[in-house]
């Protein structure tokens, strides 16, 4: 027929029926061809996976494919495994008030900044309707003025601590007003995400429709080829990861280097007071405590991996206690104060210690001589691991979906 057509028919009126053929299709398939069209080199050059649901595929274990770029044919949402890798193919976004309009890629996360000034929150609601009006999506929100000033329901909010209601230095008009927010943003939100039992007991929460989740740590996934020692000392090596200020006692470390000179200390972290306490321990003439600053997260490794005992000490406001599980992730006993979040996390009561430096140099002396046996390690891995709580936050969003 098409053999016919071609000789009987002129070759224009030919194209224009072609051409015809092809709008009629255009405008029946519009919605999906245009989707096509946007997606076109979406995964370019990366590797994909195209699957079907025939007879030879429904006994295959494709959970090793959860992380991949995976395209299903056909009926494939009734294989076993669909849930699974479909976990892992979910366009993920982060928001931020930053200091201008930016959008970057961080691993598989659209990053947006939204520029901190007054249009800040226009331009997040305009943004989230945006993308919202032709997906589902679930928003999980950590930054309380973020959910405040939406429009939109926040699906999941996290509450990390209330530092502005401990802090002494909180204005008591302002903590007022804190108080009211986020009794807000609790009305608005569909479920309440707490990081400890802590940060729940302090709140002002009092329904029923919360969570308890704990934190996790970034450094698990940096690679840092560990080679020779950087931090090579006879005595012994007490390293921590603290902001310098006023709730984090660093006081007490000072303390404790002042009072045992067997104790070689290093503290990695920046933060309003840090030349305070470095001209304190100048004063002092202490030459076994060292405030580093800042450091990047392959350092930071590799002094954990190179020290004898981490310490978290706190007076208030430890919402959770991060160092803690990053001095377990590399098989370290974690000395910390025994306030806030702190006893959920610790191993062991006995790795607790009040704020007194005699308590906390005789506790680190104590173990030392017991040399006791833990696996620091695996407790990590077991209670905090990336893959522990990624799966928690998995369950929760599909949760949250259906």
């Amino acid at each position: 027929m098409k053999r016919l057509a071609k000789k009987i028919m002129p070759p224009i009126l030919l194209n224009g029926l072609r051409y015809a053929r092809s709008y009629i299709y255009f405008l029946k398939y519009k919605e999906v061809i245009l989707k096509n069209i946007n997606l076109k080199d979406k995964h370019k050059g990366k590797r994909c996976f195209i699957l079907g649901s025939g007879p030879s595929i429904k006994s295959e274990d494709l959970k090793p494919l959860k992380n991949e770029i995976v395209f299903a044919l056909n009926n494939f949402y009734v294989h076993n495994d669909f849930d699974e890798i479909a976990s892992g193919d979910i366009q993920k976004y982060y928001l931020f008030f930053g200091e201008k309009d930016e959008e970057f890629l961080w691993n598989d996360i659209k990053c947006i900044s939204i520029m901190h000034d007054l249009f800040r929150f226009f331009k997040l609601n305009t943004f989230l309707n945006k993308l919202c009006r032709n997906a589902e999506c679930v928003i999980h929100s950590h930054n309380y003025l973020m959910s405040f000033f939406l429009l939109k329901k926040t699906d999941i909010f996290t509450v990390h601590d209330g530092l502005f209601y401990l802090s002494s230095q909180t204005n008591h008009r302002f903590k007022n007003i804190f108080k009211f927010i986020e009794k807000a943003v609790y009305k608005k939100s569909k479920l309440v995400h707490f990081i400890s039992k802590f940060t729940k007991e302090e709140s002002l929460y009092n329904k029923d429709n919360f969570i308890i989740i704990y934190n996790t740590t970034p450094l698990e996934k940096v690679k840092v080829k560990f080679g020779k020692e950087i931090w090579d000392s006879k005595k012994v090596k007490i390293f921590t990861v603290r902001s310098i200020e006023e709730r984090v006692n660093l006081e007490l470390l000072i303390e404790l280097a002042q009072r045992n000179k067997d104790f070689e200390i290093k503290v990695s972290g920046k933060g309003p007071l840090i030349e305070k306490y470095r001209d304190e321990i100048k004063n002092k003439k202490l030459d076994n405590i060292e405030l580093m600053g800042f450091l990047e997260d392959e350092k930071i490794r590799q002094y954990y991996k190179d020290c004898d005992i981490v310490t978290v000490l706190a007076k208030y406001g430890e919402g959770f206690g991060l160092p803690i599980i990053e001095g377990y992730l590399h098989d370290k006993p974690v000395f910390a104060s025994n306030v806030s979040a702190i006893p959920e996390v610790i191993i062991n009561k006995e790795f607790l210690v009040e704020n007194d430096v005699i308590n906390l140099e005789n506790k680190i002396l104590n173990y030392l001589k017991k040399n006791k046996s833990y696996n620091f390690k695996e407790y990590y891995y077991s209670n905090f691991g990336n893959d522990v709580i990624r799966d928690k936050y998995f369950k929760l969003y599909n949760h949250t979906l259906k």
